[in-house]
C-alpha cells in the first residue's frame, strides 16, 4: 500500500472562491450614448427624447441603483424611428408613472438582483424600434439616480456607467422587464 496523503483544501477553496467572486462581481462597464439626459423625480418626464441616447448620473456605485429610494418615476417613449403609417411623434413621451416609496423600493430591489455581467457570445435580437424608457429614483440623502432602459431589440438597462443585458439574464426579462411593464405598460404604435 502506498502512503496516503491528506490535502488541506481550505486554502485552495479560499483562493478559488476569491477568484470566482472577483470575476462575477465585475460589472459591465458601458460606453454611454450621447447626448445624455438628466431626469429628476421631483419634475416631470421630458416631453420627448430629442435625440437623447442615455442618462447621466453622479452615482458611482457597483450596482445599477442604490437601495432604499423614497420615490420613483418611469418615463416611456415611442420609437425614435419614424414609421410611415404611424401618427406618433418619434421619441415622444406616451406614459409617465410616479412611483410611491414602497413601489420604488421594490423596483430598485428587483433591479439590484439583475446580473450586470458583461454580455458574451453571439445573439440574435428581435427588431429594434428605438423605443426607450427612463426610470428615475429619488433618495433622501443623495442625488436622484436615472436608468436608461433600451426596451426593444436586445434590451439593455444602464445608469450611464454600468449596464445589464437582457439575453441570458432571467432576472432581467422575468423579473425586471415584466415588473416595469406591469407598472407602466409598454404600448406599440
Amino acid at each position: 500500500m502506498g502512503r496516503s496523503r491528506t490535502v488541506n483544501w481550505l486554502p485552495i477553496l479560499g483562493v478559488l472562491t476569491a477568484v470566482m467572486t472577483s470575476c462575477a462581481s465585475q460589472p459591465w462597464v458601458i460606453t454611454p450614448g450621447h447626448p445624455q439626459v438628466r431626469v429628476l423625480v421631483s419634475r416631470s418626464c421630458p416631453a420627448a427624447l430629442g435625440g437623447m441616447q442615455d442618462v447621466v448620473n453622479s452615482y458611482a456605485g457597483d450596482a445599477l441603483v442604490p437601495p432604499n429610494p423614497i420615490g420613483g418615476l418611469i418615463c416611456r417613449y415611442w420609437s425614435t424611428i419614424p414609421q410611415p403609417e404611424d401618427s406618433k411623434s418619434p421619441g415622444s413621451l406616451y406614459l409617465a408613472v410616479v412611483l410611491a416609496p414602497a413601489v420604488a423600493a421594490n423596483l430598485a430591489t428587483v433591479i439590484d438582483a439583475i446580473s450586470t455581467a458583461p454580455p458574451r457570445g453571439t445573439v440574435a435580437c428581435p427588431t429594434d424600434d428605438g423605443s426607450a424608457s427612463i426610470i428615475a429614483f429619488a433618495y433622501a440623502s443623495r442625488p436622484d439616480v436615472d436608468l436608461w432602459f433600451h426596451d426593444s431589440g436586445c434590451a439593455t438597462l444602464d445608469n450611464g456607467r454600468i449596464g445589464a443585458f437582457e439575453v441570458g439574464n432571467p432576472r432581467f426579462y422575468d423579473s425586471f422587464a415584466s415588473l416595469v411593464d406591469e407598472l407602466a405598460p409598454q404600448q406599440y404604435p
